[in-house]
């Protein structure tokens, strides 16, 4: 069996979009490529859960895989970057305007 490592929706110091927005997953999909540049050997993935609100989604960690994937994952649920990086923040503000994801 697979265990996962909730690592959350956007870097700690940045807002996320609330739970049933239309475009969270597609900020989550941007936020795991941040961690896979912060942390390459982490194995991330973007899973929806159940709210009242409808599914909001969360990037978590995979564990299980290799060593050098859990070190990377614990690494990560610390260190997330705090902020998007140069490369998420162009991604995200294009897809706030419609032209990605």
């Amino acid at each position: 069996m697979t265990d996962y490592l909730n690592i959350g929706p956007s870097p700690c110091e940045e807002g996320c979009l609330p739970a049933g927005h239309e475009l969270s997953r597609a900020e989550c999909v941007i936020f795991r490529d941040q961690l896979k540049r912060l942390h390459p050997a982490g194995k991330f993935v973007v899973r929806a859960e159940p709210h009242d609100f409808g599914s909001y989604h969360e990037v978590y960690a995979r564990l299980g895989d290799s060593d050098e994937a859990d070190e990377a994952a614990w690494t990560a649920e610390t260190d997330d970057g705090g902020h998007w990086d140069a490369i998420a923040k162009a991604e995200h503000a294009a897809m706030m305007k419609g032209g990605a994801q």
